[in-house]
Protein backbone atom coordinates (compact mmCIF):
# COMPACT_ATOMS: atom_id res chain seq x y z
CA UNK A 1 0.00 0.00 0.00
CA UNK A 2 2.82 2.46 1.00
CA UNK A 3 4.46 1.87 -2.27
CA UNK A 4 1.31 2.36 -4.30
CA UNK A 5 1.10 6.09 -2.37
CA UNK A 6 4.55 6.76 -3.20
CA UNK A 7 4.39 6.24 -6.92
CA UNK A 8 1.11 8.67 -6.58
CA UNK A 9 3.15 10.72 -5.04
CA UNK A 10 6.26 11.28 -6.95
CA UNK A 11 4.14 10.59 -10.16
CA UNK A 12 2.29 13.54 -9.18
CA UNK A 13 5.41 15.56 -8.50
CA UNK A 14 7.55 14.10 -11.15
CA UNK A 15 4.86 15.21 -13.75
CA UNK A 16 4.31 18.85 -12.22
CA UNK A 17 8.15 19.28 -12.79
CA UNK A 18 7.60 18.09 -16.60
CA UNK A 19 5.12 20.41 -17.43
CA UNK A 20 6.74 23.52 -15.58
CA UNK A 21 10.25 22.61 -17.54
CA UNK A 22 8.49 22.04 -21.07
CA UNK A 23 6.15 25.03 -20.93
CA UNK A 24 8.27 27.90 -19.40
CA UNK A 25 11.79 26.35 -19.87
CA UNK A 26 12.16 24.44 -22.87
CA UNK A 27 8.63 25.74 -25.19
CA UNK A 28 8.20 28.42 -23.54
CA UNK A 29 7.37 31.22 -26.51
CA UNK A 30 6.70 28.74 -28.85
CA UNK A 31 3.86 27.09 -26.86
CA UNK A 32 2.72 30.78 -25.56
CA UNK A 33 2.49 31.56 -29.98
CA UNK A 34 1.25 28.64 -30.45
CA UNK A 35 -1.68 29.07 -27.93
CA UNK A 36 -2.02 32.43 -28.68
CA UNK A 37 -1.12 33.86 -24.80
CA UNK A 38 0.19 36.96 -24.57
CA UNK A 39 2.79 37.48 -22.09
CA UNK A 40 1.09 40.44 -20.05
CA UNK A 41 -2.38 38.74 -20.07
CA UNK A 42 -0.54 35.65 -18.64
CA UNK A 43 1.36 37.18 -15.72
CA UNK A 44 -1.86 39.26 -14.41
CA UNK A 45 -3.51 36.13 -14.79
CA UNK A 46 -1.19 34.11 -12.59
CA UNK A 47 -0.80 36.74 -9.90
CA UNK A 48 -4.76 37.05 -9.43
CA UNK A 49 -5.59 33.03 -9.86
CA UNK A 50 -4.08 29.87 -8.99
CA UNK A 51 -7.34 27.59 -9.44
CA UNK A 52 -5.60 26.64 -12.98
CA UNK A 53 -2.80 25.46 -11.11
CA UNK A 54 -4.66 23.40 -9.07
CA UNK A 55 -6.70 21.64 -11.64
CA UNK A 56 -3.13 20.64 -13.23
CA UNK A 57 -2.21 19.26 -10.10
CA UNK A 58 -5.86 16.97 -9.91
CA UNK A 59 -5.22 16.14 -13.39
CA UNK A 60 -1.92 14.97 -12.62
CA UNK A 61 -3.07 13.45 -9.11
CA UNK A 62 -5.33 11.54 -11.19
CA UNK A 63 -3.43 10.11 -13.83
CA UNK A 64 -1.07 8.99 -11.28
CA UNK A 65 -3.54 7.32 -9.25
CA UNK A 66 -4.82 5.69 -12.95
CA UNK A 67 -1.95 4.71 -13.86
CA UNK A 68 -0.57 2.94 -10.89
CA UNK A 69 -4.11 1.34 -10.53
CA UNK A 70 -3.73 -0.06 -13.71
CA UNK A 71 -0.23 -1.32 -13.48
CA UNK A 72 -0.97 -2.85 -10.05
CA UNK A 73 -4.26 -4.77 -11.67
CA UNK A 74 -2.59 -5.69 -14.55
CA UNK A 75 0.72 -6.87 -13.86
CA UNK A 76 1.82 -10.60 -13.21
CA UNK A 77 1.48 -11.72 -9.08
CA UNK A 78 5.17 -10.22 -7.85
CA UNK A 79 6.40 -9.58 -11.11
CA UNK A 80 7.03 -6.43 -12.68
CA UNK A 81 7.04 -5.41 -16.29
CA UNK A 82 7.94 -2.69 -17.91
CA UNK A 83 6.61 -3.50 -21.05
CA UNK A 84 3.05 -3.37 -19.59
CA UNK A 85 4.02 -0.67 -17.72
CA UNK A 86 5.32 1.56 -20.81
CA UNK A 87 1.86 0.04 -22.64
CA UNK A 88 -0.12 1.63 -20.47
CA UNK A 89 1.42 5.25 -21.66
CA UNK A 90 0.81 4.72 -24.95
CA UNK A 91 -2.80 3.69 -24.50
CA UNK A 92 -3.24 6.33 -22.21
CA UNK A 93 -1.86 9.40 -24.34
CA UNK A 94 -3.97 7.36 -27.58
CA UNK A 95 -7.13 7.05 -26.03
CA UNK A 96 -7.05 10.29 -24.09
CA UNK A 97 -4.48 13.24 -25.39
CA UNK A 98 -4.47 12.35 -28.82
CA UNK A 99 -7.93 13.01 -29.08
CA UNK A 100 -8.71 15.58 -26.72
CA UNK A 101 -5.96 17.62 -28.52
CA UNK A 102 -7.16 16.61 -32.01
CA UNK A 103 -10.79 18.17 -31.05
CA UNK A 104 -8.81 21.42 -30.10
CA UNK A 105 -7.43 21.85 -33.30
CA UNK A 106 -10.52 20.82 -35.57
CA UNK A 107 -12.87 23.06 -33.51
CA UNK A 108 -10.86 25.78 -31.47
CA UNK A 109 -8.46 26.38 -34.71
CA UNK A 110 -5.75 25.78 -32.46
CA UNK A 111 -2.77 24.68 -34.75
CA UNK A 112 -0.91 21.52 -35.37
CA UNK A 113 2.27 22.50 -33.33
CA UNK A 114 0.34 23.21 -30.24
CA UNK A 115 -0.83 19.48 -30.75
CA UNK A 116 2.72 18.02 -31.21
CA UNK A 117 3.79 20.30 -28.16
CA UNK A 118 0.84 18.90 -25.71
CA UNK A 119 0.50 15.63 -27.11
CA UNK A 120 4.94 15.14 -26.45
CA UNK A 121 4.34 16.70 -23.27
CA UNK A 122 1.70 14.62 -22.22
CA UNK A 123 3.37 11.06 -23.46
CA UNK A 124 6.70 12.05 -21.85
CA UNK A 125 4.91 12.48 -18.43
CA UNK A 126 2.74 9.48 -18.86
CA UNK A 127 5.68 7.51 -19.65
CA UNK A 128 7.25 8.64 -16.75
CA UNK A 129 4.35 7.61 -14.19
CA UNK A 130 4.54 4.07 -16.13
CA UNK A 131 8.19 4.10 -15.10
CA UNK A 132 7.84 5.28 -11.64
CA UNK A 133 4.82 2.91 -11.30
CA UNK A 134 6.87 0.08 -12.58
CA UNK A 135 10.18 0.93 -9.82
CA UNK A 136 7.50 1.55 -6.80
CA UNK A 137 4.73 -1.17 -7.18
CA UNK A 138 5.81 -4.89 -6.27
Amino acid sequence: MISKLLSILFGTIFTMLIGYCWYSIIFRNRYMKEANIKYEKEKENNQQNNQPLLFELTGRFLQACLITIFYNVLKSKDERDLILALTLAVFFCLSFQVQYYTSKVVWEQKTWNYFVIKVCEQFISLSTLSIIAYIFVK
